[in-house]
């Protein structure tokens, strides 16, 4: 599947700021899963952009401007090719618990193992792991288990969090939205001992509102499957990641992952607009 991505941030800030330094990472990679093809990353005002990876293997562009404005503008353009997934995890043989002794000792893996800024996993989170997980000794379906959880008992619904709400903060109100849902997810399967990670990127929707976070920025957790690799779900959907989904970057949580993040030197406030187009072409 070959998909086009227009994504658009503004921001319109209600004094005269300076010193705007931002990290963004909207640069897909090319996967197992998607190549990547055109990419186009424009930012006003104009400022020299800097490239290079970071701790996860994310393309990360960086910029800083210091003359003074009210308004800036980012904007990136790209096509990605899909290609088909899902299908061969729900196929492949069962994956015992015993298999995760070593992801502690590896470091690419450990990371993803404990506690992380929005990551927090409380007895009462880890009791709710346990539970679910019951007599399984299958770490694909216990993950399948945990994903069906998170969206049968939380409901999606914006404006209720905020960037900073944490895995524990929404599994106390149950309410928010594809990041919470992701949070939660890492969550429980680290509590498990699962290596969990958090996946920032976009979701092609061909029926237009049947699927939530569709045609926008949206996120979803990847497992560790000994002898497999990463696996994808996405709990605010209740499905494996498949074809319709474009990976920008991934980390411990939100924090890692974030489309743009940056600071600047002004007083007031700031407004963002953030606008998403995701087409297929063929």
């Amino acid at each position: 599947m070959k998909l086009r991505v227009t994504h658009r941030t503004e921001y319109l800030y209600t004094t005269v700021v300076r010193s705007n330094s931002n990290e963004v990472r909207l640069h897909p990679p090319t996967t197992p899963w998607q190549t990547r093809g055109f990419y186009l990353l424009k930012v006003l005002p104009s400022t020299r952009l800097k490239h290079y990876q970071d701790f996860h293997r994310n393309g990360v562009h960086h910029f800083e401007i210091e003359e003074p404005h009210q308004r800036m503008v980012i904007e990136a353009q790209c096509t990605v090719t899909t290609m088909p997934r899902g299908p061969e995890a729900e196929a492949a043989a069962p994956v015992s618990f015993l298999n995760l002794a070593g992801c502690r000792e590896d470091d690419t893996l450990s990371v993803y193992i404990g506690h992380s800024r929005y990551v927090k996993f409380s007895p009462v989170l880890w009791k709710t792991a346990l539970d679910l997980r019951n007599d399984s000794d299958d770490i694909f379906q216990t993950a399948r288990r945990v994903c069906e959880f998170v969206y049968d008992n939380c409901r999606y619904q914006a404006g209720v969090t905020t960037v900073d709400t944490t895995s524990e903060d929404f599994f106390a109100g149950r309410s928010g939205v594809c990041q919470d849902f992701a949070h939660l997810m890492l969550a429980l399967c680290r509590s498990l001992g699962i290596p969990a990670r958090y996946v920032s990127g976009y979701l092609y929707d061909s029926q237009r509102d049947g699927l939530r976070g569709a045609h926008a920025s949206h996120a979803w957790t990847e497992i560790h499957v000994p002898g497999q690799g990463w696996v994808g779900f996405d709990p605010t959907n209740r499905q494996l990641v498949n074809e319709g989904y474009i990976t920008l970057a991934v980390g411990r949580d939100y924090d890692d992952a974030a489309p743009v993040k940056g600071s600047y030197v002004g007083a007031g406030t700031r407004i963002m607009n953030v606008i998403v187009s995701v087409e297929r072409l063929g």
